[in-house]
């Protein structure tokens, strides 16, 4: 994974009762074992993880410190074949005072404090270079907001955590990323958050992510807001105010860009070629299209950050997790990792 002396990726455990601890584990026994990667979690739910998914690692508890040293040697590939041996499994552990019993499968405040202490080690370390940056694993939102801690999500608390103010949330699916210009607000709240500085914002961060992934010259879309982006302003008239000055600006920029085009076919025609990014308007705009086409390996990035930091594509999925049947599948989180490691040569 990489090159010798590059830092490890750090992965937070996410949600002690979600989905997140068996997926790491399964991650990193199959196609992500030797991948150079440290866990930031529980010990002991990652054990118990590992137990009730079959699989008998060796955990090798790390301090902080000594991260630039674990790994001497990397394969060149992105995975490693998979060793004979039992897999290792890094993880610097960090407990709750009092080490509670998490429960499983619902939210909790317990669980929402521990997932936010992984974050922001993983951030620290990130930051302080001891880290090449930060796969995330799913976290539950309600569970946050139980322990009192006032973040809608990951995305947020990274940029606060990094002093970020320019920042944004891209999935990518297929070779097709997408920005939001409105995620995490209510649907009333995000059309008059639809202004020609937000969207340009947007699309901006959207070129600088896609140059970052290695795409020379990327062609772009943004999707309107009302349906068939307004007709003219016969559904509307935000694509006419707000929509169309941002595209015109960034065109002065050069940046190669289209639209609003009907936010119903535009994803269609990205991913048959036509455009390798799309800025859509709303949270489900984007991700309905993205999940329902394939749910398993799209990737988050946060982009604008001074770090690395890329995530699974789902939650915790409580109604699964825990329960032995082998149902969490851990494909997004390999895509997370691969896109990570992909930035990660780009950046050193």
């Amino acid at each position: 994974m990489g090159s010798p002396g590059k830092p490890p990726l750090l992965l937070t455990m996410g949600d002690p009762a979600g989905v997140g601890p068996e997926i790491a584990v399964k991650a990193l026994c199959g196609k992500a074992s030797g991948a150079g990667i440290v866990v930031v979690g529980d010990a002991e739910v990652m054990k118990e993880a590992a137990e009730i998914c079959g699989f008998a690692p060796k955990f090798n508890v790390v301090a902080s410190t000594s991260l630039s040293h674990l790994f001497a040697e990397r394969s060149r590939s992105v995975f490693a074949e998979r060793s004979r041996s039992a897999p290792v499994i890094n993880i610097i552990d960090i407990r709750l005072p009092g080490a509670p019993r998490f429960p499983r499968g619902v939210s909790d405040a317990a669980c929402g404090r521990a997932a936010f202490l992984y974050i922001i080690e993983a951030i620290e370390l990130s930051m302080s270079g001891l880290a090449s940056g930060v796969v995330t694993g799913p976290i539950s939102k309600e569970s946050l907001k139980l322990a009192g801690i006032d973040y809608p999500g990951h995305t947020e608390i990274f940029a606060d955590k990094t002093g970020t103010e320019d920042y944004s949330m891209v999935f990518l699916l297929d070779g097709v990323a997408v920005a939001h210009v409105t995620t995490h607000v209510s649907l009333r709240d995000a059309i008059e958050m639809i202004k020609t500085d937000r969207v340009l914002r947007q699309i901006r961060l959207l070129h600088r992510s896609l140059s970052g992934l290695g795409i020379s010259n990327p062609k772009m879309a943004v999707s309107g807001l009302n349906p068939h982006a307004g007709e003219n302003g016969l559904f509307g008239d935000e694509e006419i105010k707000e929509i169309v000055p941002a595209i015109q600006k960034a065109r002065e920029d050069g940046i190669e860009v289209v639209g609003p085009l009907p936010p119903d076919t535009v994803f269609n025609r990205a991913f048959k070629g036509e455009f390798n990014g799309i800025v859509s308007m709303l949270h489900d705009h984007g991700f309905v299209a993205l999940k329902s086409r394939d749910f398993e390996h799209g990737v988050n990035i946060t982009v604008g950050l001074p770090i690395i930091r890329t995530s699974v594509g789902h939650g915790t999925a409580f109604d699964i997790a825990w329960k032995g049947k082998g149902q969490a599948s851990e494909e997004s989180l390999l895509s997370a990792i691969e896109a990570a490691e992909s930035l990660k040569i780009k950046s050193f």
